[in-house]
């Protein structure tokens, strides 16, 4: 009969197998590092980390969603984007950087484990299956932003609402029978900062999307009853 430890250990185990960086360990080895890794719940609106902070935890989400923003010296917001569940962040920086880059805030309650930077670090210099899951992430992550920066480089701000709406619904939105709901809340405010326009430009173009009901709005959960209209918009621009 296993002892209780022994069963929290196979819960961890199936919980960090959600995350790409642990499909080619072996339980066994899995389990040699299993007191490395630590849980955490935290509320919304809490505070992982700020920008400039030493770098010393790499996270792992399960569940919730968590903000990334990025500023300037004079405080100007420079980038926005956000984690979902089944996420290892942060990613850049690996092997290099010494403090976080970006500002990590929770947008829901989340539920989440931590390690040590050093030790996942070194754990992952000992494991080419590894570094290369983690090669494939960075370059995923680079070629998304490059899209996303490709799309949100017209001057016409009604069509970089557009484009970060798209790449909202492809980056956050899951299939209900209706069409895709970004299950992450998010604001008018948020989606300016995206896409370097004024919240009353995002407002004013969101209100007409709601019009022709080609979305909807719930407790700030983004509902898109006709995703291809989005993608038809993106081909005809």
């Amino acid at each position: 009969m296993r002892d209780a430890s022994n069963i929290a250990d196979l819960d961890i185990i199936t919980d960090l197998r959600h995350f790409d960086i642990f499909n080619h360990i072996s339980d066994k080895t899995l389990s040699k590092y299993l007191s490395y890794f630590y849980f955490r719940s935290f509320k919304k609106n809490q505070c992982l980390f700020m920008q400039g902070d030493p770098r010393d935890k790499i996270f792992f989400l399960l569940d919730g969603y968590i903000m990334y923003e990025r500023s300037s010296e004079e405080g100007t917001m420079m980038y926005l984007d956000f984690i979902k569940k089944n996420q290892m962040f942060p990613y850049v920086g690996i092997f290099q950087d010494k403090v976080y880059q970006d500002t990590a805030v929770t947008v829901t309650d989340v539920q989440l484990y931590f390690i040590q930077t050093h030790i996942l670090e070194e754990w992952l210099k000992t494991n080419p299956k590894q570094l290369l899951s983690i090669i494939h992430k960075l370059s995923d992550i680079l070629n998304l932003h490059q899209k996303r920066v490709q799309k949100t480089m017209t001057p016409n701000a009604q069509e970089r609402v557009l484009h970060t709406l798209q790449f909202l619904m492809e980056d956050l939105g899951e299939k209900t029978k209706e069409g895709l709901i970004i299950p992450c809340p998010l604001t008018a405010a948020n989606i300016a900062k995206m896409s370097g326009t004024s919240r009353e430009t995002v407002s004013l173009l969101m209100n007409q999307l709601k019009r022709e009901q080609i979305i909807s709005v719930d407790a700030k959960k983004i509902h898109f009853h006709q995703p291809e209209y989005f993608k038809e918009v993106h081909q005809l621009l």
